[in-house]
């Protein structure tokens, strides 16, 4: 049996069904191709902004209170989340209710009034704050991360924008973003659970079919990260702790080496026995948590390690740290622990059959991201890594020249000084 089915309607709208007709739940999500690369300077926030106002009320329910009941009456529990290329709108459903849970879907991405949309963005605003501290300076980890990455880019910017931009957004601006992007081309539908390949598009095709495709622009390519010398980013912080990341410049999720970084990344922080783990909290007690993680965009990306640790670990930390990186580019990762890293691998494929968001996410978002991959072949390929193709991937990728560092917290010129010269910064 197929793990998933597409079909493709007239006006570009793509459907995945994913069947699972052992659940009694089922998972719909709707991927629009629109994210916080695409937005302009002035608008820096908006496509956040808009994902808000597309519960702010349709058509055919004049609420979000009303739209969320709605939701609730069909088992569901509608939410949303936009990142630097997507916006998505997901609820679990119950499996005979998939008609409603489509035409709700229809209403909101069709039908929005753009209601109070001053009450929305001071809401917004109470979200953004959480980034800056009290002298209204960024101290969010991330937004730092991309500026020293991709500097004067979309990119580079806040998801949720600054309280400068978020003022300009207003119902102008928010309906010709709306118009650019929310087309049926731009829009990617996925159903996982005990649902039909043939019941899905005949019901998208009632509610989406008579939607006209218009024009679709294109997002700006990304730049090109330097990565021929480290760079630093140093905010003082009135904190208990310091807060930590380090990051190395990524090709992107096409690249052929993206399921080795992703092992690598298993290696680093999956998991207590994982390496960073092991010696910065279980052998040295330098920190209570410490994990790595990759950002993988369609043409760039970056591999990324967080940590906090008390003023007096920094600077031991960060050595620790590098020396961990150190011995992976320049050691091969001994057979019984990338077997058990692959093997931990694996079983999280495996259980993921069984998680309808997982897979919605998996075939949804992959065929929205030009990157589909089946459980199989992730499979395969696995049983395929060995440990010199780590070892080079890791020496390619975790090169000292290529690292980008952001500290936050209540460092000292002391901790700035010494730390510097270990990285070369």
């Amino acid at each position: 049996m197929s793990e998933y089915f597409i079909n493709t309607l007239e006006n570009g709208i793509r459907l995945v069904t994913v069947p699972m007709p052992q659940l009694h739940a089922a998972e719909l999500v709707c991927y629009l191709a629109v994210g916080g690369r695409n937005e302009p300077a002035e608008f820096s926030g908006i496509s956040h902004f808009l994902e808000h106002m597309i519960f702010r009320g349709t058509a055919e329910y004049a609420t979000s209170t009303d739209l969320e009941r709605a939701f609730e009456a069909i088992g569901g529990a509608v939410n949303a989340s936009t990142d630097a290329e997507t916006t998505c709108f997901h609820s679990r459903i119950h499996p005979d209710y998939l008609a409603d849970g489509l035409a709700l879907f229809a209403s909101m991405l069709r039908r929005p009034l753009f209601n109070d949309i001053d009450v929305e963005r001071r809401i917004i605003l109470e979200e953004a704050r959480e980034d800056y501290n009290e002298k209204e300076v960024q101290i969010n980890l991330d937004n730092l991360m991309v500026n020293l990455l991709w500097p004067g880019h979309p990119l580079g910017d806040s998801l949720i924008g600054t309280p400068e931009t978020l003022a300009r957004i207003d119902r102008t601006a928010l309906e010709d973003y709306y118009r650019n992007w929310y087309l049926p081309q731009n829009l990617v539908i996925c159903a996982c659970g005990r649902i039909k390949q043939d019941q899905l598009l005949e019901q998208v095709e009632r509610e989406f079919g008579d939607w006209a495709p218009q024009p679709l622009q294109k997002a700006e390519p990304a730049p090109v990260v330097d990565s021929s010398v480290p760079k630093c980013c140093w905010v003082a912080d009135s904190d208990s702790q310091i807060s930590v990341q380090l990051a190395f410049p990524l090709a992107g999720r096409r690249d052929e080496r993206t399921l080795a970084l992703r092992v690598l990344r298993r290696l680093l922080s999956w998991g207590g026995g994982a390496r960073l783990p092991l010696r910065l909290r279980e052998q040295l007690g330098l920190t209570y948590a410490v994990e790595a993680n990759c950002s993988m965009l369609d043409d760039t990306g970056y591999l990324v390690i967080d940590l906090a640790v008390a003023p007096e670990n920094l600077q031991q930390s960060l050595a620790e740290l590098l020396q961990v990186l150190q011995e992976l580019r320049e050691q091969p990762v001994p057979d019984e622990e990338l077997e058990a890293t692959v093997r931990g691998y694996l079983f999280d494929l495996d259980f993921s059959r069984d998680q309808t968001e997982a897979l919605a996410v998996r075939y949804g978002w992959g065929l929205q991201a030009n990157y589909l991959r089946t459980l199989e072949q992730d499979r395969s390929e696995l049983q395929q890594i060995t440990a010199d193709q780590l070892q080079q991937v890791a020496a390619e990728v975790l090169r000292p020249e290529a690292l980008k560092l952001v500290v936050v917290g209540p460092w000292t010129a002391a901790d700035r000084a010494a730390v510097e010269r270990l990285i070369g910064c």
